[in-house]
């Protein structure tokens, strides 16, 4: 292929020569003339002394030569500066279609060059991440699957061989382990229709009169854990939005409070200003510091013993936020000390 089509560094090779040698023949033709200008004003000084032979146009032509060789010497230097760059960024995206994302661009003495060795570096460091995190999902849904399947499985074995009595305990406890499997595909089924496809159509929804249906909805699951669950959003707060994704969000992001809060209260407050703010406070568990970002990301459970969950709750609700031009973040005193997540959304435009 490379034999058939002219490739950049012969083409800039081919470049700088031909303008070398346009140069070249300028300043002969010049010198040509000018020789033959002082030819003709000495011809007559030059008669009464006889034929001489003095080597100018041997002399010419080796200068000739001398700059041609010079020309090609200096364009080979050029192109090869030029296109090395160019060639190194090539070998580097054929690293990385070849899933081998360490491969880096050297940086480059030339603005142009440098910037897009740097946009490559930057590919190069997104897509290894992008895997590390495919990979780590894989790992995830595959340790989230073994262990009901694993208490089913040891369940079934254990009735089959008669150590455990076919009675109602049984069969709750398999179909709890079931139920969590089906909440589970759910969730991944909810993760990937949000990061894929984003939310529904928009509408104009109130975000305030959604939070206080949300708030009624959990308000049983709360008096059972004994909590006082409340709701401050008297005021319209109008957005452009998807109803059915933000009662989703709202409900993953309470029943998260009340889940991990064992006594006192969960409270949600609106606020509008230059967007719409809604904080779901709780004085449950807290969180580290590094929970506070990492409570975002798939199957991550700032506690295992709760493990009912699936542990893609806020994943889901980050990415429909997200969808909604909107913004999500956790904060806590500590451990012991509760915790805020806030929500903030872009106020519809009157």
């Amino acid at each position: 292929m490379k034999s058939a089509e002219k490739t950049l560094r012969r083409r800039l090779f081919g470049s700088h020569l031909l303008v070398m040698l346009v140069a070249l023949g300028v300043l002969v033709a010049g010198a040509v003339l000018v020789v033959g200008f002082l030819g003709a004003v000495g011809e007559g000084r030059a008669l009464d002394k006889g034929p001489r032979s003095d080597g100018g146009p041997l002399g010419l032509l080796v200068v000739v030569v001398a700059a041609m060789i010079a020309s090609g010497i200096v364009s080979w230097r050029m192109t090869r500066r030029l296109a090395e760059p160019l060639e190194a960024i090539s070998l580097a995206t054929k690293e990385l279609a070849a899933g081998r994302y360490d491969a880096r661009v050297p940086e480059s003495d030339t603005v142009e060059l440098s910037a897009v060795a740097s946009d490559v570096n930057q590919l190069a460091d997104e897509l290894r991440t992008t895997e590390e995190r495919r990979l780590r999902l894989i790992g995830d849904v595959a340790h989230e699957l073994r262990n009901p399947l694993s208490t089913i499985e040891g369940t079934m074995e254990a009735l089959v061989d008669g150590v455990v009595d076919a009675d109602e305990t049984t069969f709750l406890r398999v179909g709890r382990e079931a139920a969590r499997l089906r909440r589970l595909a759910d969730d991944l089924s909810s993760l990937s229709s949000a990061g894929e496809f984003g939310v529904d159509e928009k509408r104009v929804v109130d975000v305030a009169a959604l939070s206080r249906r949300a708030v009624a909805q959990l308000a049983p699951q709360a008096e059972a854990k004994g909590l006082s669950l409340s709701v401050d959003a008297n005021s319209s707060a109008d957005v452009l939005g998807d109803a059915d994704r933000l009662t989703q969000v709202m409900v993953n992001v309470i029943g998260n409070a009340i889940q991990y809060t064992e006594n006192g209260l969960v409270e949600v407050k609106l606020s509008v200003g230059s967007q719409v703010v809604i904080e779901v406070m709780d004085t449950g568990r807290g969180l580290e510091a590094a929970d506070q970002t990492l409570i975002f990301e798939r199957f991550h459970r700032v506690d295992e013993q709760f493990s009912d969950g699936t542990g893609v709750g806020l994943a889901i609700s980050k990415l429909l936020i997200e969808a909604h031009g909107g913004n999500i973040s956790a904060t806590s005193p500590g451990l012991g000390q509760g915790s805020t997540v806030r929500i903030e959304l872009p106020k519809l435009p009157r």
